[in-house]
């Protein structure tokens, strides 16, 4: 039974080969895309799932109020994990996990001279409780004796197999590395590398000494320190909150007893569940990658809606088929088949369809992992879990053989034979002049609007960004940072100076500024108070701070709109500030401003001598904010050099030259450029990751939705073969009647556009919302996706129009 089952529906599917393709293929775009996007949820939900009493571990994060503005910071201040352990009652566990920066790692070797790293990354200072929250499998000593000595380190193998690339793993214990130079540790033990997506990614880890900290370090927070805490079972997470924040606030009144001024910043701790710390997106953390919630929710409705236009596709090809199918469903009911036996017919078919799909999609999904590099996660494709895909691949193959199959099934079974016998039939899919099939097309092509549209506005909005007048000439200007090594060695860190005189006498090089880049993704801040003389009042601001030196607003082109430039000093004595700045401090104009003295908190007070035009510092998401620009020697860290922008094929040849003079100053290999426009550019690169999402989110909406409008067409053109033979012997032209066969697709697709635009509207306006200069979003818009809608669809159904047309219409009245 189940062999001549089969054997009919491949033989059917085989004779129907156009539509079996279509729907492959159709089935194939939407599993392939419902595929990709469940890798991605599943490996962003895998966060550390299997941490050792997840539901009672949470993360200490501060939060704080500047300018009337809040903010969260991953960091706490480092005395406070000392003081939850001492003083606060519901906590099983404190456990610091402190960023380290080390200059460099000196590694000896069996043979050869010793490796000599710079710039490590992933070195944390942690104690004995780390060990006993992070599930470390140990390959080499254990948790309890690895920090007996205070000098120990104890490696991940990863890294461990880095410093030691020829020695077994038992042979490295005890091995020493030497940090900065002269501070000696001993390897103590080496740890298996977790498996699975973490944010423990640390990979060597040094010992936490106890400390006696200073009152004003309660007052100070790193971002790379942070603090989990693993709560007992009956703790209450409140109470134990409440307790932490006393602790903090008492330390801050002792810290302001016996201070002229106070130091009065409103600050505090919150708690976030670890199974949250992934998706914690408002949250500044150094050095964490986050995933953003809403976007996976959008990830999951995009999967969702492009599998349910593929089996919408699936349902218009199917019952276009239907009417030649007549006699053939007559036979089987003349010949006593049932309803169970005709549904189950139509749903094997279905299921068939369904896993040729799925082979299709296993192809297409690995070549879009590969065009989309960018846009996937780092780790997703290396991460695997053999039991929930195969989960979802059966769900997956469930639902997409109901969904498709049981509507066409459905339509079969309620034919009556005698109907069916009597000649030709249609099989009604609807009453009124709105079909199901209608239906299903224009909510295809709604869909299909609705993308249309955000495909468009993003597109305008990252043009925006990167095309908009940032209020200073960012064109044919490199940056070349200083490495921070440099910079803390006073010996080197002189040499700067010399080099930039050096570098204005290179060919191709109009000008040299010392300091930092006008727009960045990081920044300095600090509150700065002005004293008004006439009414006593003090005014306190939180002023964002840009290095720069007497070249810098050349460099730039900034324009000054009152007083003068800054002057060249070894510590600073005087700022320039910019428009916002002025505003803050409530000067009625820039020139008021000028001579007005401002000061950081416990600094000395220096005059404001010129202001500045505006100009960007951050992203599009953020308003111009407050500035203050201060020349200090010691913190001017990058190399800003302006080319000439008349002569772009003469830059390699500048740039080799700067190289070789950077070298005649700074010891090898710390020499690194990078041109200013691409590196902004780059700051969008999660609107350009979208952009790309949604206009191949778009693409493939189209292409679903043509493949159903093909099949209404075909079946359109099947319904009414006889009239349009008739319309041609009386005179019709090709012409009138390919408009008569597209005027109700154009119908369709209108309905569809005034049906999308609302919501289209909603949705592009709601994403605007996070951008604080953005583009508008204009009627024109909406128009140009309909006509572009509309184009498509004339021409996914003119083919069969015209073929119709052409045709002999002594064949269209031909009887069989």
């Amino acid at each position: 039974m189940i062999h001549r089952h089969l054997k009919t529906t491949l033989r059917f599917l085989w004779r129907q080969r156009l539509f079996t393709g279509l729907n492959i293929l159709g089935l194939a775009i939407g599993i392939a895309s419902s595929w990709m996007i469940y890798r991605i949820v599943d490996f962003e939900y895998s966060y550390d799932k299997d941490l050792p009493h997840k539901e009672r571990t949470f993360r200490l994060i501060t939060g704080a109020v500047y300018d009337e503005g809040e903010s969260r910071y991953g960091g706490v201040s480092a005395p406070i994990y000392q003081a939850i352990r001492e003083e606060v009652s519901g906590v099983e566990k404190a456990v610091p996990v402190f960023g380290q920066w080390i200059g460099s790692v000196e590694i000896s070797q069996k043979v050869g001279k010793p490796i000599l790293v710079e710039d490590q990354e992933g070195i944390v200072a942690v104690d004995e409780s780390y060990f006993e929250m992070v599930p470390y499998t140990w390959l080499v000593g254990n948790s309890a004796s690895s920090f007996e000595n205070p000098n120990n380190v104890v490696l991940t193998e990863n890294r461990a197999r880095e410093y030691f690339p020829q020695l077994k793993i038992e042979e490295i214990l005890g091995k020493p590395l030497v940090y900065n130079g002269e501070i000696q540790k001993t390897i103590s033990g080496i740890v298996k590398d977790l498996e699975g997506p973490t944010e423990f990614t640390a990979q060597e880890f040094i010992y936490l000494k106890p400390e006696v900290y200073a009152l004003g370090d309660w007052t100070n927070t790193n971002g790379s320190d942070k603090l989990y805490l693993r709560f007992f079972e009956d703790s209450d997470p409140v109470t134990v909150l409440e307790q932490i924040n006393e602790l903090s606030a008492s330390k801050w009144d002792e810290f302001n007893k016996n201070r002229e001024q106070n130091l009065s910043v409103k600050k505090w701790y919150e708690l976030l569940p670890i199974s949250e710390s992934h998706f914690s997106t408002h949250i500044n953390d150094y050095n964490l990658r986050k995933a953003s919630k809403p976007v996976i929710y959008g990830l999951i409705g995009i999967g969702g809606f492009l599998l349910l236009l593929a089996c919408i596709n699936y349902i218009n090809l199917s019952t276009v088929q239907l009417p030649q199918r007549s006699k053939e469903i007559g036979v089987r009911k003349t010949l006593g088949g049932g309803r169970v036996q005709l549904i189950s017919q139509i749903l094997g078919e279905t299921l068939i369809t369904v896993l040729l799909s799925i082979i299709l999609a296993f192809f297409l999904s690995n070549f879009a992992f590969k065009l989309l590099g960018d846009l996937i996660p780092q780790g997703t494709l290396e991460y695997s879990n053999h039991i929930g895909a195969a989960v979802f691949l059966v769900l997956l193959v469930l639902l997409s053989t109901m969904m498709s199959g049981i509507y066409p099934a459905w339509l079969i079974a309620k034919v009556r034979p005698i109907n069916i016998m009597r000649g030709p039939t249609i099989v009604n899919t609807g009453t009124g002049k709105l079909t199901l099939r209608k239906g299903l097309i224009v909510f295809q092509f709604t869909i299909a609007q609705v993308f249309i549209i955000g495909a468009l506005v993003v597109g305008q909005q990252l043009k925006y960004v990167l095309q908009k007048d940032l209020g200073f000439n960012k064109e044919a200007i490199v940056l070349v940072d200083i490495p921070i090594k440099i910079l803390w060695d006073s010996a080197l860190q002189i040499k700067s100076f010399p080099l930039q005189e050096e570098l204005k006498n290179v060919e191709g090089v109009q000008k040299v500024s010392l300091g930092s880049e006008p727009l960045a993704t990081g920044y300095n801040s600090a509150p700065f108070a002005y004293m008004d003389e006439n009414s006593g009042v003090s005014t306190e601001r939180q002023l964002n701070i840009k290095w720069v030196d007497t070249n810098y607003l050349d460099v730039y082109d900034i324009e000054l709109v009152a007083g003068r430039n800054i002057e060249s000093s070894e510590t600073e004595n005087e700022y320039l500030i910019n428009e916002t700045a002025a505003k803050a401090y409530g000067f009625s104009s820039p020139q008021y401003a000028i001579g007005k003295f401002i000061n950081r908190r416990e600094g000395e007070a220096f005059p404001i001598i010129g202001v500045v035009k505006d100009f960007h510092i951050k992203d599009f998401y953020t308003g111009i904010e407050p500035l203050v620009m201060i020349h200090e020697k010691s913190n001017l860290g990058t190399f800003n050099i302006k080319l000439n922008s008349n002569d772009p094929s003469q830059w390699q040849k500048s740039l080799a030259e700067i190289e070789e003079k950077w070298y005649s100053f700074y010891p090898p290999e710390t020499f690194s450029y990078k041109f200013y426009d691409e590196a902004l550019e780059a700051i969008y690169v999660q609107e350009r990751n979208l952009s790309k999402l949604i206009n191949l989110t778009t693409a493939i909406a189209i292409v679903i939705s043509c493949l159903g409008l093909f099949g209404l067409a075909s079946l359109t053109a099947f319904q009414r073969t006889k009239e349009i033979g008739i319309r041609k012997i009386l005179g019709a032209n090709v012409a009138g009647i390919v408009a008569m066969l597209s005027k109700d697709f154009v119908k369709l697709v209108i309905i569809a556009i005034l049906i999308a635009s609302p919501f289209a509207w909603w949705a592009v306006d709601k994403w605007l919302e996070d951008f604080a200069y953005k583009v508008t979003v204009n009627w024109w818009i909406f128009g140009f996706a309909g006509l572009l809608a509309a184009g498509i669809a004339m021409l996914t159904v003119g083919f069969q129009s015209i073929k119709v047309a052409i045709r002999n219409p002594v064949d269209s009245l031909r009887n069989e």
